[in-house]
């Protein structure tokens, strides 16, 4: 057919090309996959088939995709961390990127992290959707990686999932007395009262699997890792739960480059390590939001395409809020799970 010779793209890949972006998973904006080329949907497939790809690396062809179809701003900003980086005195933020690897876990396909030690279970943060997964699958994703610590558990009680913040609380059974202490040195829970303002410099870790076929651990903390909605602006997104029905789920916006396999992240504050929110959308992606310059004119213009095409942070002051809502509520009437969760919020369970 073709041979080695350095020639590209073919109209044969062209079309594999459109049918890899038709079925790229998009994580969860909405529990179901949207597809790329709905109504209203804009793709700039000139950016893309005007790269030269050599036709016979079809990596190439995917990555090229990946980055196209998720990249925020005009660079793919998403970096596989090794442990040199870890101890990289350059990054003047080194400390916060590596308490935060440290804590982050795989969690089924997605993120998840270490919270801490609440009421005597070692809690885990990620999204009530990649939960689902742990709960319908639990013979294939009942360990918990942590990467950077070496360290692996398997997955515990499950103290509530809840869609309208996407967000899952589950403990790991813990055994050892020297895996507690290395788990405590990288314990950080929600700052829930941080503020979160617009331009506020971020930093998220994750298992995205675009341009890292092997879904190892990836930073970013590119220039467009930003906070793009207004100070402590938060909405509700509204798309599809499991069951094909509309529900909605409180977001601010980011410009931190995602794909699906980074649910559950951690959003950090760059330079002070806060953890401000829980990542959980990643929204198609239009040339408008593939140019920095561009980028930049939209928050300049507080523009309504900033709760487009961006991707999404559940905030924490809004776990915190609804939460509380459930426990005043009586909504939660479990003894353990109410002390737990009240615990985790930092609230005295005896008041």
């Amino acid at each position: 057919m073709v041979k080695n010779n350095g020639r590209f793209l073919s109209t044969s890949i062209i079309l594999l090309t459109f049918a890899l972006l038709h079925t790229a998973p998009m994580s969860a904006q909405t529990l179901q996959p949207e597809h790329l080329f709905e109504k209203n949907r804009v793709i700039a497939s000139y950016d893309l088939f005007e790269e030269k790809v050599e036709i016979d690396d079809f990596d190439a062809v995917k990555d090229a995709v990946a980055d196209w179809v998720y990249r925020v701003g005009d660079e793919w900003g998403k970096k596989v961390l090794g442990r040199s980086d870890l101890r990289n005195k350059n990054i003047k933020f080194v400390e916060v990127l590596r308490r935060t690897a440290k804590a982050t876990a795989k969690v089924a396909k997605g993120t998840g992290f270490y919270l801490g030690q609440f009421n005597g279970f070692h809690l885990i943060a990620t999204n009530y959707h990649v939960h689902l997964r742990l709960v319908n699958e639990p013979e294939d994703y009942k360990e918990i990686e942590f990467p950077f610590l070496d360290l692996s558990f398997n997955f515990g009680r499950i103290f509530g999932a809840w869609m309208e913040i996407d967000l899952a609380l589950f403990a790991i059974n813990v055994e050892s007395k020297w895996d507690r202490k290395i788990l405590q040195s990288v314990a950080r829970n929600f700052s829930f009262d941080h503020p979160i303002t617009r331009n506020q410099k971020l930093l998220t870790v994750g298992f995205g699997r675009a341009k890292n076929h092997y879904s190892d651990m990836a930073g970013t903390w590119d220039s467009d890792c930003k906070v793009f909605s207004g100070d402590n602006e938060f909405k509700i997104k509204y798309g599809l739960d499991e069951k094909d029905k509309r529900a909605g789920t409180w977001a601010f916006a980011v410009g931190c480059d995602a794909s699906d396999g980074d649910s559950g992240s951690p959003v950090v504050t760059r330079y002070t390590g806060d953890i401000i929110g829980l990542l959980w959308g990643v929204a198609p992606k239009t040339p408008i939001v593939q140019s920095s310059q561009s980028l930049d004119n939209m928050i300049k213009e507080n523009s309504p395409a900033i709760w487009k095409n961006l991707n999404y942070a559940v905030p924490a002051a809004k776990i915190k809020e609804f939460l509380l809502e459930k426990i005043n509520s009586g909504a939660i009437t479990d003894k353990v799970e109410r002390k737990t969760i009240l615990a985790f919020l930092g609230v005295d369970s005896s008041s």
